[in-house]
């Protein structure tokens, strides 16, 4: 059930309803239920999975920590290992049984099994919870319904943010009361996401889908174009749906991580690793760069680990050597980073530019999203040989030149106006949120909040449902 459905606003409109006007002593169990429910259309078989993997946590937990058997390690592996393992078996087994098997001589012929939504996201919820109690951080939950209602989230079920139980079990236990500020808040966050993922995120797509469809039927120019036109999109696909879960949590009165601050207003690759997609970057540096040394170890065995982080981190979001491509270069562009960060420094001052210039950061801006463009055709792309092929066709732009006939047929005046206009709003947005200051506190205002939704409201009904030529996609990251 997309969040851009009328479905799920009329669910949404009902589990809210619920969750403030029943007696306070079963909010907590309506709102469960209703997330189990929201599941369930997803695929009704799927609930049995989710309700097994959260009875097994559960269990885990608590016998972690009361040292059952006299053993702690032991109940963390059997949930971890449980955990991982529906998830290799859904997500991985072709992949490992089509890459292994034929170095030992034997046929493959894959299988199919149907992905269920969200498993990958839940799966890591769940395990940095036995994590944090195995290491003492965080109490075994001794409730179920508050701990079934922290996995089984619904704003963040689907593609996060990764819930983090020591954040999240404390305001289950202490169920907020309603705040009108808060729920108004909410509710713009919503909207705002909404009109980012179908105004804009959906616009680029139809650029990006098309030039894929056919990279050789195009310019190489229109083809950079649509290159750089998949980055923007999937920021704002993503961040649109982030925007839109923590809008609807917010309405139902709870707080969850942020997942994105500017990510593309970065200086570097490792700076922009701080600001996307926050929520699973934490969760790699804690539970896997920092058990394998971090950086207090050697310079180089620090590099290493940190192209062994992007390397899991690009196997994580899909079964296919592109996603490890990926991975591995975010990795390796740190990595060269932090080699050459003094040649770099000895240049700055040899052509006598400051720190702080202007003109430095917006060439670190533009060397920065060029270097990821480039990583995420690897992304993109539906195959090895679709990626290099993409990138040669790129890179003839400097022999064969832009083609514009082309570029207008793949991205006619009228859209381009419309995408370049569109995204101001969007820019804005990162900027201010690249200097420090949050989002205008339009709730507490009447005539500038109510004219926002409509604005926003507005442009969702032009340029997103009804407007020429959309095509209404899922969200991208519910493929992984």
């Amino acid at each position: 059930m997309s969040f851009t459905t009328l479905k799920f606003i009329l669910f949404f409109a009902v589990a809210a309803a619920g969750r403030y006007l029943l007696p306070q002593k079963i909010q907590k169990h309506w709102l469960l239920l209703a997330c189990w429910i929201f599941y369930m259309f997803a695929g009704p078989a799927f609930v049995l999975l989710l309700l097994a993997g959260t009875a097994v946590t559960f269990f885990c937990g608590l016998a972690c920590e009361k040292q059952l058997l006299g053993k702690r390690k032991l109940w963390v592996a059997l949930g971890v290992v449980y955990t991982l393992g529906v998830l290799f078996l859904f997500k991985y087994l072709n992949f490992f049984c089509a890459t292994v098997l034929p170095l030992a001589g034997i046929r493959f012929e894959a299988f199919s099994l149907a992905l269920p939504v969200g498993i990958s996201f839940f799966s890591f919820a769940v395990s940095g919870y036995l994590f944090d109690v195995y290491r003492g951080k965080l109490a075994a939950e001794r409730r179920f319904v508050d701990y079934a209602l922290f996995v089984a989230f619904f704003p963040c079920l689907l593609a996060g943010p990764i819930g983090r139980a020591r954040e999240f079990l404390p305001q289950v236990r202490q169920m907020p009361a309603f705040d009108a500020l808060n729920f108004r808040r909410g509710l713009l966050r919503f909207v705002w996401g909404a009109a980012k993922k179908m105004a804009v995120a959906d616009l680029l797509g139809t650029v990006v889908d098309t030039a894929y469809a056919d990279p050789a039927g195009i310019s190489s120019g229109a083809l950079l174009i649509a290159v750089c036109c998949y980055s923007l999109q999937i920021y704002y696909d993503f961040s649109a749906y982030s925007d839109m879960a923590i809008g609807s949590a917010q309405m139902l009165g709870f707080t969850v991580l942020e997942n994105f601050r500017a990510p593309y207003l970065s200086a570097s690759v490792k700076d922009f690793w701080k600001k996307w997609h926050i929520s699973l970057t934490s969760w790699f540096r804690e539970y896997l760069y920092f058990p394998l040394g971090g950086s207090r170890i050697s310079f180089v065995r620090t590099q290493v680990n940190v192209i062994i982080v992007f390397a899991v981190s690009g196997l994580w979001h899909g079964a296919a050597w592109t996603f490890v491509i990926w991975g591995l270069l975010n990795g390796l562009y740190q990595a060269v980073g932090a080699f050459t960060e003094g040649i770099r420094e000895k240049l700055r001052r040899a052509v006598r530019l400051s720190e702080d210039s202007t003109l430095l950061l917006l060439l670190r801006y533009a060397c920065t999203f060029a270097l990821l463009t480039v990583a995420w055709i690897f992304f993109r792309a539906t195959s090895f040989d679709q990626a290099i092929y993409v990138m040669k066709r790129c890179l003839l732009v400097l022999r064969d030149g832009v083609g514009w006939a082309s570029v207008f047929t793949l991205l006619p005046r009228r859209k381009l106006c419309l995408t370049a206009a569109l995204l101001l709003p969007c820019f804005a947005e990162d900027v201010r949120i690249s200097r420090g200051k949050g989002l205008p506190a339009l709730e507490k205002t009447s005539f500038g909040y109510w004219f926002t939704l409509a604005a926003l409201l507005l442009v969702i009904a032009l340029f997103g449902v009804y407007g020429e030529g959309f095509n209404t996609k899922d969200f991208l990251y519910f493929d992984f």
